[in-house]
């Protein structure tokens, strides 16, 4: 679990991560961190809608920012 980060290079190395792990990640009260649009429907029905797929550390950082 990362609780504390900075902006930038390790973003990108965590959607580096999530995407060789297929993983998503569950930030609490953010929307879910998708890899790739494939990983939603294997959500619970009440994370899918507002899941979002993140390609670069810029995208997790304007959704970590919108929470």
């Amino acid at each position: 679990m990362i609780s504390r980060f900075s902006a930038g290079a390790i973003l990108d190395t965590l959607v580096r991560y999530i995407g060789l792990a297929d993983a998503v990640v569950l930030a609490p009260g953010c929307p879910t961190l998708l890899a790739h649009e494939g990983q939603r429907q294997h959500l619970p029905e009440e994370l899918r809608a507002d899941a979002v797929v993140v390609q670069a550390g810029a995208d997790v950082e304007r959704v970590l920012r919108s929470c």
